[in-house]
């Protein structure tokens, strides 16, 4: 269940995923001290016997690192199925049709010197996303991770810019909304930038422009805020609309028209 160094004290009882989340038991460590869980994420405390029971984020490789006062070790997860790397590099739009100086359809790519014809890109893994079956949502083509409900963040009650930079942010595991019970805690989530907004897009479909079989819920067919300010016009922000694709200079930071979710992980 758990592999640990053979100068090891600590006793892990219970190692394993519950409902999309890592659930580790045990005892025999350090008394009434800080639980790390994955180098960086306190988890709580041991009790003042040395026992200790926490919840919290899933490692993708499903093998955690617990740390509890100077002793760290590993702990391997049961129940649990490891997620593919992301594939990084320049990804597919998901075009495969290719079309006439009108518009119309062309029967066959070949030749055409088209994105369709081409399909050029890093390979979208298979399955793309994993619903984590917490209220998130997870991207395997880029590491990324959503909220299922892409309309759920500060109930899109606070839309301008610097009132969505601030509701992404403050998005937390227990949020009612989002339905989170993930472990994340404020300051795990931010808004995305456009360039994280636009590794959604499926530039082969539209309303929404989302790829196929996708798990995402609630979302809204309409523009969306990035946390990128345009740079020759600091006073807007850029936009991605879920309905077509379009990448556009979005409002004036100060209006309250567009919509807003949510995005962690990635390096």
């Amino acid at each position: 269940m758990f592999i640990s160094s053979a100068q090891a004290t600590i006793n892990v009882t219970l190692a394993e995923v519950q409902n999309g989340l890592a659930v580790v038991e045990g005892n025999k460590a350090a008394k009434n001290t800080a639980i790390i869980w994955e180098s960086t994420k306190n988890v709580g405390n041991t009790n003042k016997g040395g026992s200790f029971s926490f919840s919290s984020l899933v490692p993708a490789d499903c093998n955690g690192s617990l740390t509890i006062g100077g002793e760290t070790i590993d702990v391997a997860l049961a129940n649990c199925t490891s997620t593919p790397e992301p594939s990084g590099g320049v990804f597919k739009t998901g075009q495969t049709t290719c079309y006439d100086s009108v518009g119309a359809v062309i029967a066959s790519c070949a030749n055409t010197g088209q994105d369709g014809e081409f399909q050029a890109g890093a390979t979208v893994p298979n399955p793309r996303f994993t619903d984590n079956a917490n209220g998130t949502v997870t991207d395997h083509l880029t590491g990324l991770t959503w909220p299922k409900d892409l309309d759920c963040v500060g109930g899109n009650n606070t839309p301008n810019w610097a009132n969505a930079l601030a509701a992404a942010n403050a998005l937390a595991d227990g949020n009612v909304a989002c339905g989170l019970t993930d472990g994340s805690v404020t300051g795990d989530w931010r808004l995305p930038n456009r360039n994280e907004l636009t590794s959604l897009l499926d530039l082969g479909t539209f309303n929404p422009a989302l790829p196929a079989l996708n798990p995402f819920q609630g979302f809204i067919a309409s523009l969306y805020w990035s946390s990128t300010t345009i740079a020759t016009n600091t006073e807007f922000a850029w936009g991605v609309n879920l309905d077509n694709g379009f990448v556009v200079g979005s409002d004036v930071k100060t209006n309250g028209f567009n919509f807003v979710t949510a995005v962690r992980g990635g390096s």
